[in-house]
């Protein structure tokens, strides 16, 4: 006998008041009781909003059709500038959670999710800013790195709001100039994934994801200026994609330029594979660095930089107090670049998982993880480590809540936990967090 079905839930109209924010750049409205987590509200406003149907929940998730009480800090939306004339308006894309806010009201009501984040996850009481970026006035034109989409007619745009349709663009949204000024109207790559923009100082990277025809590759690169490297997903003879054994990524051929871009932090040069991670902030680099630069001593002796891509954040700090630097990182091309980017310091790297490697006696140890944290074996190591010092750079409240409840519980003090809006006008934000023991 088979198990009987959830109850199907009709998408209702509902006339919701809008509570908080919360994670995700939503927020939190209720009816008859129940949540209702709202997209493209604002905290104080009175909505008309439409739920998705589906099968009954704790919650209820719903879109704004109409706003009846809207809030002072609503702004007409910013992604309608970006649209192309054949969207199908008023369809927006996803992304830019807070294109609708006032920019100094979006950071507030970061710091409101992400301080309701760190008690709600991580029991830990604390009201924390987050700070715009140095020179950050519209929270437009900061992306180096830059995803788009591609439908099946080969036009470039960004993907619906929880949906795979993609919604045309003439230019790429949030990004630095050089990636902004870029038509996308005038390109087409039928038979592409995605297309991915990478900029550093006076040189960029498009890089072709997918089995796009030949003959688009060799226009794009057409289309593009001479400072722009275009390069592609890698085939062998048959034609299918070729995968690398290293990591299993993709390899990449070079239809014009480079695979690799030269970043420039505080008179340092930094070498990064083009597709490879990188701060998307324009201004992350040197703020970051900096944040954790001001945390060392001269007494500091032996930096540890756990997930270290390229060894931006273990690297500066080494060359700013002349301490050795160890660094561990699981992509092997990125370890590679690390070791050039050192040179004239006292450095060793590791490709390896950061779980499984065995931290050495260490004064400071710096970590950024990707948006799932460290983790618990990673924090178990962190607190079996001789460290006095921890600095935790995140771009993900959640995990960072979890990951600082045991370390506190650990031993750790937080000294300091600062936001930082590296990502303006959507939902993320970043946190340096420094921990002492």
């Amino acid at each position: 006998m088979s198990a009987p079905s959830a109850e199907a839930i009709p998408a209702m109209d509902l006339t919701l008041h809008i509570e908080s924010p919360a994670a995700g750049g939503i927020s939190i409205a209720r009816h008859e009781g129940q949540v209702v987590f709202v997209t493209g509200a604002i905290p104080g406003e009175t909505v008309r909003a439409r739920t998705e149907a589906g099968t009954a929940a704790k919650f209820l998730r719903a879109d704004v059709t109409e706003v009846l009480d809207a809030s002072e800090h609503r702004v007409r939306d910013r992604r309608e500038q970006f649209l192309a004339e054949d969207a199908q308006s008023p369809r927006l894309f996803g992304g830019m959670e807070f294109a609708h806010v006032d920019l100094a009201h979006s950071r507030e009501l970061k710091a409101q999710a992400l301080s309701d984040q760190l008690s709600r996850i991580g029991h830990i009481d604390r009201s924390v800013d987050v700070a715009a970026a140095p020179g950050e006035t519209t929270g437009l034109n900061w992306r180096t790195r830059v995803q788009l989409a591609v439908d099946g007619h080969g036009r470039l745009g960004m993907l619906a709001p929880r949906s795979h349709d993609v919604v045309p663009l003439v230019s790429a949204p949030l990004a630095t100039s050089a990636i902004a000024e870029v038509a996308l109207t005038s390109l087409r790559l039928p038979g592409a994934d995605r297309l991915e923009f990478a900029w550093s100082g006076d040189r960029g990277a498009a890089i072709v994801r997918g089995d796009c025809d030949p003959s688009a590759l060799t226009d794009l690169a057409q289309a593009l200026p001479a400072q722009w490297s275009v390069l592609a997903d890698a085939r062998n003879g048959s034609g299918r994609k070729r995968i690398s054994t290293k990591g299993g990524h993709t390899k990449l051929s070079v239809v014009r330029g480079e695979d690799q871009l030269i970043e420039k932090v505080a008179g340092r040069d930094y070498r990064v594979a083009a597709d490879g991670f990188w701060q998307v902030h324009e201004q992350a680099p040197q703020l970051l660095s900096a944040q954790v630069n001001a945390v060392l001593s001269e007494k500091t002796q032996m930096i540890t930089d756990l997930f270290c891509g390229v060894g931006l954040l273990g690297i500066s700090a080494a060359d700013a107090t002349g301490a050795r630097l160890y660094g561990v990182e699981g992509a092997k091309s990125a370890i590679e670049n690390a070791k050039v980017n050192a040179k004239g310091l006292n450095a060793a790297f590791d490709a390896s998982r950061v779980d499984r490697v065995t931290i050495p006696n260490s004064d400071v140890i710096v970590l950024d993880p990707p948006r799932s944290g460290a983790g618990k074996a990673v924090t178990r190591a962190l607190l079996e480590s001789s460290a006095k010092t921890i600095v935790y750079v995140s771009c993900d409240a959640a995990t960072l809540a979890r990951d600082l409840a045991v370390l506190v519980d650990g031993g750790f003090a937080i000294e300091s936990l600062r936001g930082f809006d590296l990502f303006p006008l959507t939902a993320h934000v970043e946190t340096v967090t420094v921990l002492r023991r």
